[in-house]
């Protein structure tokens, strides 16, 4: 059995968390025994059984055509929206009736041999909004890569010269808010450590964060660590909180790293929170700086030991890399056993 991936986009273009779980997830699956690698769009070679498709769209709409055509199998790994509020009820409804291009997501999703999305909440929207029945569906959570379960000695605050500070990882970006956040640290004097590249298109928002952190010596902004590298593991070991008041996710990996390190979250009041991978953490009511400052403050003061969060376990390489063998071995059952 050999499988093919295929990304959501170019890497060269806004990398981030689903293309690193891409990644992760290949890794996983070769070390599991699968005879898994990337799709070359250049090479003529049609010698596998099974496509794997990050994310469904129009980018791919010709490849899912092609594969039928040749006999492959496919399988797609997609994030969804919660349709969380009312607003978002009825902007569905509206594709539903009246866009045609939602009308055709709706019929690639029916061509897909298997769908895997990270959640319960996710598994349901694909059911009752793209007609995906549960029998194609597979809920596979995302990877927190192993270094961050074990124990690591690098010391981030003596290298950095930075302690007892709030901590939010991954690209900047509007959409994750890191400049209200960088605001409410600065009105509460609490230090904090940015990590992440500007994501493309971002240049102007970053550049009003960039203003901000040069202003305030309490900030600390790293563009890049290497991914699971000692000193980003580093990072999370030594911060006070773990927070992320991001305006719209699936499942934030950075969350669920935080999770397994056993730090206090802070996230913003969203769908994506309530995932039981997050128990426990306080919630902003909203994106503003004044309700960051205030989750913030509760956080603090609560001051009592983090439970561990077993669920955890779930997200861990080996538990990942199985889940998706058992889905391939699905599409092509009976030709191997795990």
């Amino acid at each position: 059995m050999k499988i093919k991936y295929f990304p959501c986009q170019p890497h060269c273009f806004a990398f981030g968390g689903f293309d690193m779980q891409m990644i992760n997830a290949l890794g996983s699956v070769r070390k599991n025994g699968i005879d898994a690698s990337k799709l070359d769009s250049w090479s003529r070679d049609s010698d596998f059984d099974i496509i794997h498709l990050w994310g469904i769209g129009p980018h791919n709409y010709q490849i899912i055509d092609w594969s039928k055509k040749s006999g492959k199998l496919i399988i797609a790994t997609v994030l969804l929206p919660y349709f969380g509020t009312l607003k978002s009820e009825i902007g569905n409804l509206y594709r539903q009736y009246f866009s045609n291009s939602f009308k055709t997501q709706i019929n690639y999703y029916k061509k897909i041999d298997r769908i895997v999305v990270l959640n319960n909440v996710q598994a349901d929207v694909l059911y009752k909004y793209y007609k995906v029945p549960y029998s194609k569906i597979d809920i596979i959570p995302n990877i927190v890569e192993n270094k961050y379960f074990e124990t690591i000695n690098t010391d981030f605050g003596q290298k950095y010269d930075i302690k007892n500070y709030v901590l939010c990882t991954g690209n900047i970006s509007a959409r994750k808010n890191q400049l209200n956040l960088a605001l409410a640290c600065v009105n509460l004097n609490v230090n904090l450590v940015l990590i992440g590249n500007v994501l493309d298109g971002e240049e102007i928002y970053a550049a009003k964060l960039e203003s901000l952190v040069n202003a305030n010596d309490n900030i600390l902004w790293i563009r890049e660590l290497p991914k699971a590298s000692d000193d980003l593991v580093a990072a999370y070991k030594s911060c006070r909180v773990f927070a992320l008041a991001s305006l719209d996710e699936t499942q934030p990996i950075s969350a669920l790293e935080a999770v397994a390190m056993n730090k206090p979250l802070v996230l913003l009041d969203k769908k994506y929170a309530y995932q039981t991978y997050y128990n426990g953490a306080i919630l902003c009511k909203s994106p503003t700086v004044k309700d960051i400052e205030i989750a913030l403050h509760m956080q603090f003061e609560q001051n009592l030991d983090i439970k561990v969060n077993s669920d955890i376990i779930q997200c861990k390489e080996d538990s990942v890399g199985k889940a998706y063998c058992k889905s391939y071995s699905k599409l092509n059952s009976g030709s191997i056993e795990f």
